[in-house]
């Protein structure tokens, strides 16, 4: 019993390793993408997914691969983003856009776009915007999910800007004061205004 434990926490530690990696040197930015792929290469497909790490332990690891192996590139990639983010948020002042994610968190990689939760009276008042700004957007959807409340569909939008690729997605006016859960851990998801992000920027340093 003792051997099979042993060899459930060494695969858990390998699956969180490799997936890591994956994330880190592929551009791979789902989670359980990053999973699976591992559990592919490591042949470990078959095995109950409960046993598989979470997305807080790959997202340690991953923190700690991004300094280990890239140090000062991945630092010099992360601010890009972040001042990308800032240029972004200046941009769309008048939806008190909030910056979330791997580009708030730190564990951005140069392929990783930049998501901003924006708020609106109606989805359209930022599509009518981005028109008259003549800038390209595709449609989607995002699903969101608070708590143990049944999960929510947000739209979404994709498009380039300043040479960043964005991620909008679009909450009602009165939305900014309830985080839906992180994809990490399930806690609030945390958000950062323009203000915010800018002191961070001047720190030179990932948020606590």
């Amino acid at each position: 019993m003792m051997a099979k434990l042993q060899q459930q926490s060494r695969l858990r530690r390998l699956l969180a390793v490799e997936s890591a990696r994956i994330m880190a040197d592929e551009g791979v930015s789902d989670f359980r993408a990053a999973k699976e792929k591992a559990a592919r290469r490591l042949g470990a497909s078959g095995d109950a997914q409960q046993g598989w790490p979470s997305n807080a332990e790959i997202e340690a690891e991953l923190q700690s691969r991004l300094q280990l192996f890239h140090g000062e590139a991945h630092n010099a990639e992360l601010r890009q983003l972040r001042e990308q983010a800032a240029q972004s948020m200046h941009w769309l002042a008048a939806f008190q856009p909030r910056l979330i994610g791997p580009v708030l968190s730190g564990t951005a990689t140069r392929h990783a776009a930049i998501t901003l939760h924006l708020f609106a009276d109606t989805p359209e008042s930022v599509i009518f915007f981005l028109m008259d700004q003549q800038v390209a957007y595709e449609e989607a959807w995002q699903r969101l999910h608070y708590g143990d409340a049944p999960a929510r569909d947000y739209p979404s939008l994709k498009l380039n800007y300043a040479g960043a690729d964005l991620r909008l997605v679009l909450f009602e006016l009165d939305e900014d004061r309830r985080s839906p859960a992180s994809p990490v851990d399930g806690r609030p998801l945390r958000r950062a205004t323009l203000a915010q992000l800018q002191k961070l920027l001047e720190a030179g340093s990932p948020p606590p």
